[in-house]
């Protein structure tokens, strides 16, 4: 389907080119543009490293590794042909590659392609994910990228996604002229996002939590309402933490919010001038760390400033029940799990 250029004359069709014809490379330019702009082949994704090879010894090297926000790796496999060549297979090895990788390899990786420390990059990391993780999946998302694909692929793709329950998607990239400019159309054709949604509402259908099933870890998602304010489809440990703040917004005292969320748990903190709360978290509270298990709520009272565990797992529901009925009549708290048609809200 080409694009269109609108006038009130009429609408004309943009003239079609190449990336070839219009010298676009594909590792100096694709690569780094999507590098610098992961968001566009998804805003769950962070990007770890470009061309990534696990092996010293293996010249196979990944074009973009990147992490999702529920600790999946995502290999991206960028071509700029016609026809995709066969980067559906390369990529299913560099998958299986990967899957080995370890958390701290991961953090690793990330400090040295970004050039920060081990203690920043696990922060970064940390921050990322939405729920805690002792170690990365063995699971893989594929992302595939290029100027077309030709039907060996698209075969093969939706043969592996629809009987062997593999996540790869295939994006094409056009490129066409209009004037001096080259316009680049990016699309997800692969699965469309319609398709994909109903594959993962078929594949929960009859569970009753959402369990990831690499290792069994439960990724049930919840809909919480404070007040006039609501948030759809979000992982335990954010949905406690928008009804305590929105709790303590609403003015319900600290102390109430507290007890009904393990308060002797909860920390306060003073940092000095200059001093994140992180660092001063470190600093005043023996034997922790600055991972990913603590919220700054941003809450500041005469004592100093307040640090929520990362509350979640079974604790999950009891805690927004409490808060429900602690909060009242103060507030109205509501919440319930995430039904599958809300799956792809973020």
């Amino acid at each position: 389907m080409p694009l269109f250029r609108y006038s009130d004359a009429g609408l004309d069709p943009l003239a079609r080119t190449s990336l070839a014809a219009e010298r676009i490379r594909e590792r100096q330019d694709i690569q780094r543009l999507l590098l610098e702009r992961i968001e566009i082949l998804g805003d769950d994704l962070i990007a770890i490293a470009e061309e990534y090879s696990l092996f010293n010894d293996s010249r196979r090297r990944i074009d973009i590794l990147a992490l999702d926000r529920k600790g999946g790796l995502v290999v991206i496999e960028l071509k700029r042909t016609e026809d995709g060549g066969h980067m559906e297979l390369q990529a299913l090895r560099y998958a299986a590659m990967v899957s080995t990788m370890t958390l701290d390899h991961l953090i690793e990786t990330y400090a040295d392609a970004h050039n920060v420390e081990l203690t920043d990059a696990r922060r970064t990391i940390a921050d990322w994910i939405e729920e805690p993780i002792d170690e990365l999946a063995n699971q893989v998302r594929i992302i595939l990228v290029s100027s077309d694909f030709s039907t060996e692929i698209t075969s093969t793709v939706l043969w592996l996604n629809d009987n062997y329950g593999t996540d790869i998607s295939c994006f094409r990239i056009v490129a066409y002229k209009l004037r001096n400019e080259v316009l680049l159309d990016l699309q997800q054709i692969i699965p469309l996002p319609e398709a994909k949604s109903f594959q993962i509402q078929q594949r929960r259908k009859g569970a009753s939590t959402t369990v990831n099933r690499e290792g069994g870890r439960d990724f049930t998602r919840y809909d919480v309402a404070v007040g006039s304010e609501r948030l759809i489809n979000t992982s335990k440990q954010s949905a406690v933490k928008f009804a305590v703040m929105g709790a303590y917004k609403a003015g319900v005292d600290l102390e109430i919010i507290r007890k009904a969320t393990f308060g002797h748990r909860w920390h306060v903190v003073n940092p000095q001038p200059g001093e994140s709360v992180v660092n001063a978290f470190v600093r005043e509270v023996e034997g922790t760390s600055p991972n990913h298990r603590w919220y700054d709520l941003e809450i500041v009272n005469e004592n100093g400033t307040w640090i929520m565990p990362r509350w979640g797992g079974p604790d999950t529901e009891p805690m927004l029940e409490s808060l429900r009925q602690a909060c009242a009549p103060a507030v109205r708290i509501e919440w319930s799990r995430s039904s599958p048609e809300n799956d792809s809200v973020s």
